[in-house]
């Protein structure tokens, strides 16, 4: 069946469209690590005057340093490749619950993604509300900025996913109660952990 999607419009700009799978596995990531800033590359097409976001895939939860950053890359670029898929982003949460802004780290981090993917986007998270993001893409004279954006859902299984995104302590609770969604940090101290996270997924979505 078709996936359920989440839509960031951006009025005259393009219009970003995330899977139900990419925000769950978002909202995880973040939960998991409340005190500590994590990053995350996002994968999908580009469909025209929409990108479609269908995979979310979680890099690290602390200070990010170039090599782990191109292993993860190059990683993930080629299980996109194998869904016929590209990276077309970043998602970002920050340490403080505040805090919903681009800073330069991450910045750099997205021209990266931006250099080789056009009209890619970040997604900040809300670490209020890790339902909401804020949608920032890449001005030619200003750099990275807010985009304004407006957030619809398809259908009710969507809404109903959304609102148990809700609270960080409901998604914490899920976290715990599924197997540890496992980014490159972990992967790399130990290599048998999956950083796919499919696993994760299917017993998280039990608990939703």
């Amino acid at each position: 069946r078709c996936p359920q999607v989440l839509e960031i419009s951006t009025g005259a700009m393009s219009a970003y469209r995330v899977s139900e799978e990419a925000q769950l596995l978002m909202g995880l990531h973040a939960a998991q690590y409340p005190h500590l800033s994590v990053v995350g590359l996002l994968v999908g097409r580009d469909s025209g005057n929409t990108i479609e976001v269908v995979k979310a895939f979680p890099v690290c939860h602390q200070a990010p340093t170039a090599p782990l950053l191109e292993y993860a890359s190059t990683s993930i670029e080629v299980e996109a490749a194998k869904l016929k898929l590209k990276i077309v982003g970043l998602y970002v949460a920050n340490s403080r619950d505040d805090d919903t802004s681009l800073g330069p780290v991450h910045a750099r981090i997205a021209s990266t993604v931006e250099a080789n993917a056009s009209r890619a986007c970040v997604l900040v998270l809300d670490n209020k509300s890790l339902a909401s993001a804020n949608l920032w893409l890449k001005d030619v004279k200003r750099g990275w900025v807010p985009v304004d954006n407006r957030l619809a859902y398809d259908d009710d299984e969507g809404k109903l996913l959304v609102a148990s995104l809700e609270k960080r302590s409901q998604l914490a609770s899920i976290a715990d109660a599924a197997v540890d969604v496992v980014d490159f940090d972990e992967h790399l101290e130990q290599l048998s952990k999956d950083w796919r996270n499919a696993q994760v997924l299917a017993l998280a979505r039990l608990q939703v």
